[in-house]
């Protein structure tokens, strides 16, 4: 059904399924993982019922993601072409035909929608606006300086609004706005790293009304909004009374060294992309990983 053009028998961009693989950008989908906090900290993750809506909701999110990377893809063509990694996509580069990548999108999105549907209101509700939230990333918002990250940021919120909704439980304040803090600290990190790297290849509008000083000054202070955040709801005494210990603090360090190790790859090395961060240093991994250890051991074996 979908076709690519390949322009010589040696062309290096592969099979069909490794095209369309680089098309949905499946790494990309850990991202969604924000859906799946809430059940954590609901302290329903061996619940079979709700984890099972939990993933289900994962995936509707990750289809929908999917969608929306290569609807971004089919409308930044043209500038992906001028950026030294970015012209080798697959719509880009002319390996898949725009025309079958648009059906492929509206296939994504009605999936996805129909995914939510059959979950809850709720969710169904979550999926839409973070699809018209990122149609107008795609075709206005990215070129709108601080908006363009807000309403990215604005996306990693509506993931724990609706994983919390995929369980029945009511969304944590304190969570939703220790995401949205710490995608705006990654989002910054990453335009900031796109400046040093790519600023004179004219892929990305925006970053001319980016400098270095200003998105430094700004990673400090989402960075420092999420640490504080997150350390308070670990204090609050709602949070104590709730999960019955008082020793969630105990977490904390696994964040700070995350946000800390993130600054100091981005300065060191250039990286700035979060997926690859995250994928690709032993270090974050680690952290994650001990993060989410620590989480379950404290709510669900170190209630008093």
């Amino acid at each position: 059904m979908f076709c690519y053009n390949i322009s010589s028998p040696n062309d290096t961009g592969g099979p069909f399924l490794k095209i369309l693989l680089k098309l949905i950008r499946p790494k990309h989908w850990i991202k969604n993982l924000f859906v799946v906090i809430p059940i954590v900290f609901a302290k329903k993750i061996f619940d079979p019922v709700f984890l099972s809506n939990s993933f289900i909701t994962f995936a509707a999110f990750c289809l929908l993601s999917s969608g929306v990377y290569i609807m971004n893809d089919i409308k930044d063509a043209p500038f992906d072409r001028l950026h030294p990694a970015k012209k080798n996509r697959p719509i880009a580069s002319g390996l898949f035909d725009e025309k079958k990548a648009k059906l492929l999108v509206f296939i994504l999105i009605i999936l996805s929608l129909s995914i939510g549907f059959l979950q809850n209101l709720y969710v169904l509700i979550c999926l839409c606006c973070y699809f018209l939230l990122n149609t107008f990333y795609t075709f206005k918002g990215k070129s709108i300086p601080l908006l363009d990250v807000l309403l990215i940021s604005t996306g990693f919120a509506l993931r724990v609004i609706a994983g919390s909704y995929s369980i029945d439980s009511r969304p944590s304040g304190w969570l939703v706005t220790s995401a949205f803090f710490l995608a705006l600290f990654l989002g910054f990190g990453k335009r900031r790293g796109e400046i040093t790297k790519y600023n004179n290849h004219g892929h990305r509008f925006v970053l001319k009304y980016y400098d270095e000083n200003l998105l430094g000054n700004v990673m400090i202070s989402t960075g420092t909004a999420a640490m504080v955040l997150y350390s308070l709801y670990t204090l609050d005494s709602k949070t104590v009374e709730q999960f019955s210990t008082d020793k969630l603090y105990y977490t904390i360090p696994f964040v700070v060294y995350g946000i800390f190790r993130y600054i100091f790859l981005l300065l060191k090395n250039g990286e700035a992309e979060p997926t690859e961060v995250i994928l690709k240093d032993k270090g974050m991994i680690l952290s994650i990983f001990l993060w989410f250890v620590s989480v379950v051991i404290v709510l669900y074996f170190g209630g008093s």
